[in-house]
């Protein structure tokens, strides 16, 4: 606990502090080497009632801003995750977010029934090796000023089908340090950062 308390402090010049959550198997990183297709879902995007507060909300519902955040959050995560992936040549291949959200339509899953799903269950239904899920709160408390604490928590997770259960978590939050710092922009860097930590490991290069 002390390490973790310590790595934070080290970072917060960053504004970031991520926490690494163990794998919820011992077996975790054995099965995260045998999975060859991954999809994305998308994520389950909130906004704190301080946050709705100060910001108008428009024509457009809360709960349908959350949802097409939460849907561009999914595309963010995957075009990291592709390029990564075929960056440093990991031994996966990364579904397209359009095809998986695709087949949960033609499945007839609605958005709030997938947030609530057990999503190895997804996994099996989209025909992958494994899901990565994500949620990100936007933080913002007007007791705090401006600035203070509030930010953005994004936390993603690795659920494997085959052990039918998440077996890896990280989260990171990114705060507000300035007026235009949006909550848009910060969320995708969280996000960013996330995917550069999922433990998939490269193929091995060929000799010679």
């Amino acid at each position: 606990m002390k390490n973790i308390l310590l790595a934070c402090f080290l970072i917060v010049g960053l504004n970031a502090c991520k926490t690494v959550q163990p794998y919820t198997l011992p077996e975790g990183q054995s099965l995260i080497d045998k999975q060859r297709k991954v999809a994305i879902l998308p994520f389950l995007v909130t906004f704190s009632e301080d946050y709705k507060q100060i910001t108008r909300e428009g024509k457009t519902p809360w709960a349908e801003q959350q949802r097409v955040a939460g849907i561009d959050l999914q595309r963010s995560a995957y075009q990291y995750l592709a390029k990564r992936a075929n960056k440093k040549r990991y031994e996966i291949v990364v579904q397209d977010f359009l095809t998986t959200n695709r087949t949960l339509e033609q499945s007839g899953i609605p958005f709030s029934q997938l947030m609530v799903m057990e999503k190895s269950r997804v996994a099996d239904l989209l025909g992958v090796d494994a899901v990565i899920f994500g949620t990100s709160e936007v933080e913002y408390n007007l007791r705090g000023g401006f600035m203070g604490n509030n930010g953005i928590n994004t936390s993603i997770s690795l659920y494997d089908a085959e052990a039918s259960q998440k077996i890896w978590g990280m989260s990171d939050k990114e705060f507000i340090r300035g007026r235009f710092d949006s909550p848009q922009e910060l969320a995708k860097r969280t996000v960013s950062d996330l995917v550069n930590a999922l433990p998939y490991k490269s193929l091995p290069k060929k000799n010679g």
